[in-house]
């Protein structure tokens, strides 16, 4: 498999639902920066070290230029959360494209795990997030499920036949125990092997093989019974 570029978050063409509303061009170009400017900051620090000073200064305006577009810091970081679930999921139109037998358990690894080792305190205060506000994590489990029902319609595709539900309850499981084992190891460092590690994305992309029922030295399928 090629390298695939990393996910890299961009301000987006349709405005945060969680923003004040702004007509200006100009308006709109200080709410990105804003947002640009909060993706960039929790690469070094959590979300509860932020302060909004520290987000003006990043995106080099005002304060007051921060509360005229959010209400306030936690609605900042609602905006934040629907940027990415907006994003993630124009990348996942194309995401298995040109993929194969060969790869597509690696590009389905790669694109839940890249996202996390390069935004770790931001999917840290939206998992923190999720254990208190359900509704807020509703739509993050939406798109994870979206993203589970791409790469069973690839993964049909490449096989040339519909999958049965007993494959596709195969796959769908496998999905959560890759998350759940990413979102245990950010959150909880329960060792031996971190994130960054590579045996952490070899041992991974194994165990979603093995719990999937999906090959990958022949590049084939191979059938599960009960």
């Amino acid at each position: 498999m090629k390298p695939r570029t990393r996910p890299v978050l961009e301000p987006s063409d349709q405005a945060p639902r969680w923003s004040l509303p702004v007509k200006q061009s100009r308006a709109q170009r200080t709410r990105d920066r804003l947002l640009a400017a909060g993706f960039k900051l929790l690469r070094r620090k959590h979300f509860d070290e932020l302060s909004v000073a520290d987000v003006a200064n990043a995106a080099g305006c005002a304060v007051g230029s921060f509360y005229l577009r959010f209400a306030d810091k936690d609605q900042y970081f609602l905006a934040i959360a629907e940027q990415r679930r907006t994003q993630s999921r124009g990348q996942l139109a194309t995401w298995y494209d040109g993929a194969t037998l060969g790869d597509i358990v690696e590009r389905a690894v790669t694109r839940d795990l890249e996202f996390v080792l390069e935004h770790p305190n931001l999917w840290r205060a939206a998992l923190r997030k999720g254990t208190t506000d359900p509704e807020f994590w509703q739509e993050f489990r939406e798109l994870g499920r979206e993203s589970v029902m791409r790469f069973i319609e690839c993964y049909s595709q490449l096989i040339g036949r519909k999958l049965g539900e007993p494959e596709m309850e195969f796959i769908r499981f496998a999905f959560q125990v890759m998350r759940g084992t990413i979102n245990n190891t950010l959150i909880n460092q329960p060792g031996p092997v971190p994130l960054e590690d590579p045996t952490f994305r070899r041992q991974i992309e194994r165990a979603f093989r093995l719990v999937s029922g999906i090959e990958a030295q022949r590049g084939t399928a191979r059938s599960r019974k009960r």
